[in-house]
């Protein structure tokens, strides 16, 4: 049986080990559990008072001996919900100081910043933060396209962020090389908010810019990006694409 999926819901491995042990005894006391768990004596009890808390482990005294037994595993689907509600909770609890958070987070950025950030890991943080900051009607440009790329689930991973833009009403540019137009066309064909020119060049490299942000995307064995907040940075960029947008 794979167990592994306990760690996921918020058991230790230890606990796990335990848990299981029990499950297996069905009616214990500390020196069986050591035995069949092969978790140290020593830790066992406090391991125990864990699951006991998370509605797994019933806990008894017999003869002036303290024994164990499981309670039914449908118990996990209850401390699923429980965790599931929590989280729930937290989230509520979050959202009411949020705004006190982005108020501090404002008051220490400086009006220039730069960020280094790898993998569509980073990439999936930078452009959720620009489809959260644009707003419907607002534009996006965008300097050398990705769907060359042979990076796996790179397509996708744009093609789902595009779908994000149309959905909010953000409209987008893009400059792509010409020698990717039939597969650019067949791609974007059904966003109505993006427009598309094609250029002379194939590169390695995709700059996205808006509002006072740049995003430079670097394709190679592993995606690097440069996330730069700059007015004066992004008003270049934005001369440089209005330059090649009027060139096409």
């Amino acid at each position: 049986m794979d167990a592994s999926i306990l760690k996921e819901i918020g058991l230790t491995d230890s606990e796990i080990k335990v848990y299981l042990a029990l499950l297996e005894l069905g009616d214990a006391t500390r020196n069986n559990i050591v035995t069949r768990s092969q978790i140290a004596g020593s830790k066992v009890y406090e391991i125990l008072d864990k699951l006991q808390t998370k509605g797994l482990v019933a806990i008894y005294s017999q003869n002036n001996i303290k024994h164990f037994k499981p309670l039914h595993p449908n118990q996990i689907l209850n401390y699923v919900d429980e965790e599931k509600q929590r989280i729930v909770d937290v989230e509520r609890q979050v959202k009411t100081i949020l705004p006190g958070l982005l108020d501090l987070y404002g008051e220490a950025k400086s009006d220039q910043e730069v960020e280094l950030l790898f993998g569509l890991r980073g990439l999936d943080i930078i452009f959720r933060e620009q489809v959260e900051l644009l707003k419907r009607n607002d534009t996006c440009y965008v300097i050398g396209g990705t769907l060359g790329s042979n990076e796996p689930g790179i397509v996708s991973f744009f093609q789902k962020i595009h779908s994000m833009r149309e959905h909010k009403g953000i409209k987008t540019k893009m400059l792509y090389s010409v020698g990717q137009k039939a597969t650019v066309e067949k791609a974007y064909k059904n966003y109505a908010g993006t427009s598309v020119r094609y250029i002379q060049h194939t590169s390695p490299v995709a700059i996205n810019i808006y509002r006072d942000r740049a995003i430079i995307i670097m394709f190679g064995k592993r995606i690097s990006a440069v996330h730069i907040k700059s007015a004066d940075v992004a008003k270049s960029f934005l001369e440089y694409f209005e330059l090649l947008w009027k060139g096409t």
